[in-house]
């Protein structure tokens, strides 16, 4: 991870152990793996790959040039919201979540999520639908013009992934997780103002890892 990533996990360890005196309730959940359950700090990590832009002039002189200021791993951070349910020995739930990043407008994701409690820890895989909408900015120029072009474009894909939790008091529960996102390929063509064209290839899969901190209600339904 990158040192924001790991400073990142830190402030959430951080802030478990501020919270846990005052997650500590004298009615603890009935199940501690069954029940609603809300990101109170949220996700935090580190977005790899994405956005990656390739060019390629197809002017007659071929005299283009380009650069893209896209990052190849920059943080990542937001909230979720989910629900589980005990079914036999597993623990079976759905989750929504939404994150923003440099580059990314937001991006939100509806996961099943199918579980293994084992006493204090729940090992878990997850996948589902993934929404999002992602900023793109590169500069092309030529010996006879130049120019930046910016825009953001929404894209419809699917995650998949899976992570471990742990309770931390009654309550409150710490983990980490891998996720990835596949939300496609693309290629578009551009034509500068003096008429020279030019294609890009966009790759928009890339893989999350993150430290989540979550909060326990008592099971409702």
């Amino acid at each position: 991870m990158s040192p924001k990533s790991l400073a990142a996990a830190a402030s959430l360890t951080i802030l478990v152990f501020v919270a846990s005196p005052l997650a500590a309730q004298p009615n603890p959940p009935v199940d501690p793996w069954a029940g609603l359950y809300i990101g109170i700090g949220g996700h935090a990590g580190e977005a790899i790959g994405g956005e990656k832009l390739d060019f390629q002039d197809l002017s007659a002189t071929h005299d283009l040039s380009f650069q893209s200021k896209t990052e190849d791993s920059r943080f990542i951070g937001g909230a979720q919201l989910g629900q589980l349910w005990r079914v036999g020995g597993m623990a079976l739930g759905i989750e929504d979540d939404v994150s923003f990043a440099k580059d990314i407008k937001y991006l939100e994701t509806l996961r099943a999520v199918v579980g293994v409690p084992t006493g204090p820890f729940l090992i878990y895989g997850t996948g589902g639908l993934a929404i999002g909408k992602f900023a793109e900015e590169f500069s092309v120029t030529s010996p006879n013009e130049a120019g930046v072009i910016s825009g953001s474009i929404g894209r419809y894909g699917w995650t998949a992934g899976g992570g471990i939790e742990t309770l931390v008091t009654s309550h409150l529960s710490l983990g980490i997780e891998g996720l990835y996102y596949g939300m496609g390929k693309d290629t578009s063509l551009f034509t500068t103002p003096l008429g020279e064209q030019f294609a890009v290839a966009a790759d928009r899969n890339f893989a999350v890892v993150r430290a989540r901190l979550d909060f326990h209600f008592t099971s409702w339904f």
